[in-house]
């Protein structure tokens, strides 16, 4: 396959080009999850995939209401799935972070007969007692005998832990950023109308590579690799996934996989199908995409940690080699990003009340279509807390973008 047309069916399969999702929960799903250190990130990665989606307290509702969950999961990474997903999801990831952070716990004073006596009391701590601060919850342990070091990073290494084990979840930020948790009990019961996705075993991970397909596919002969560097699974592990679904190589698959329409309407929603057939599981079908002129890829702002970098191995497809180290240049940080025919153009970030972008080749590089479709996207972005922006039709709409001449350096916070 050449290399624009397996970047134009990527992008269409993660809702970057061709039909929107229908929602937030649609947006999610399709993608398996969205990396979710960064509140404003993920708000930002949803709005990215929908349309018609103008004010981030739509993924807020989504989170209290129960539609979603927050968690650690994919690279014992904090990330938003549906919340019909979490035990399955947690059930395959739950006990790699759980290993995988035991050296660092045990460094912070929360070893293992530490960590379990916390977590046989915090049902009797969260039951009924919604979004708790995390703080507070470890106030109350210390009440009940349980001492973790409330000043480093244990409390941090001791939820992710409980989230592991499938005890409880990350709750909403609360005011000024501070991390909450909510029983993960109360996050099933929540969803107890439509139910959870049931998958265990070799069914978990048939339905994991699946879903992998359906939000990064087609894959190429490095499928199991990027798999593999997506999820945070062992290499051995990612290929049994892709084995037990049947993949060839290069599947072209990007079905949305919402759960709670039935699958005609789900199809509805889809883009338009080339032969669809019923996956291995009998699970939602997942059918190929026509290919896309870059033309048909449209100019996008996607925020930091967007999931289009995070899903393979090698991002070639999307960035050029010469600017890898401008998106993610290191520690962990991944760049917020313009994305031109879909390939990253450049970066941008806030810059007071307007958007500053900056792209890689200069301000000239920057088509005159392209800017006016980020000028445009811009313009449709509420003023809130958290994207204090002008309003569509407001006196500063206008000049809420700018080209910057000269490079800028690398945000030192997500957004």
């Amino acid at each position: 396959m050449r290399q624009d047309e397996l970047r134009a069916r990527r992008m269409r399969s993660q809702l970057l080009a061709g039909p929107p999702a229908g929602g937030v929960l649609d947006a999610v799903e399709r993608v398996v999850g969205i990396q979710a250190q960064s509140w404003s990130a993920a708000r930002l990665a949803v709005r990215a995939r929908t349309s018609g989606l103008l004010v981030a307290a739509d993924v807020d509702r989504a989170l209290a209401g129960g539609e979603l969950a927050r968690t650690w999961l994919m690279r014992g990474t904090l990330h938003l799935v549906a919340a019909a997903d979490l035990d399955w999801l947690t059930a395959i990831f739950g006990p790699l972070n759980r290993s995988g952070g035991r050296r660092r716990r045990e460094e912070l004073g929360v070893e293992d007969p530490v960590a379990e006596r916390a977590l046989a009391e915090m049902p009797g701590i969260l039951a009924g007692a919604g979004p708790m601060d995390r703080a507070e919850l470890i106030a109350r342990l210390a009440r009940r005998g349980v001492r973790i070091d409330p000043t480093g990073q244990a409390p941090a290494h001791l939820v992710a832990y409980a989230a592991a084990a499938g005890v409880l979840c990350r709750g909403p930020d609360l005011a000024g950023g501070r991390p909450s948790v909510i029983l993960a009990e109360e996050v099933r019961a929540a969803r107890a109308a439509g139910g959870p996705r049931r998958f265990e075993g070799d069914a978990a991970l048939r339905e994991l590579a699946r879903r992998y397909v359906a939000g990064y596919g087609p894959l190429d002969d490095d499928g199991a690799a990027d798999l593999a560097a997506w999820s945070g699974l062992p290499i051995g592990t990612a290929r049994r996934a892709l084995e037990l679904l049947g993949a060839s190589p290069a599947p072209d698959d990007s079905t949305p996989v919402s759960g709670d329409a039935p699958v005609a309407d789900r199809r509805a929603r889809a883009p338009e199908p080339l032969g669809a057939s019923p996956a291995p599981d009998g699970s939602t079908p997942v059918s190929g995409d026509a290919p896309a002129a870059d033309g048909d890829l449209p100019a996008r702002l996607l925020g930091p940690f967007d999931t289009v970098l995070l899903g393979h191995r090698d991002r070639d497809f999307v960035v050029g080699a010469e600017h890898a180290k401008r998106v993610n240049a290191g520690g962990g940080m991944v760049a917020a990003t313009l994305l031109v025919g879909g390939r990253v153009a450049g970066l941008w970030r806030r810059a007071g009340r307007k958007v500053a972008l900056q792209p890689f080749d200069g301000p000239d590089a920057l088509p005159a279509e392209a800017r006016a479709a980020l000028e445009a996207e811009v313009r449709t972005w509420p003023g809130s807390s958290a994207n204090p922006l002008p309003q569509p039709g407001s006196d500063r709409a206008n000049a809420c973008s700018k080209i910057l001449p000269q490079p800028l350096p690398p945000p030192p916070s997500p957004v």
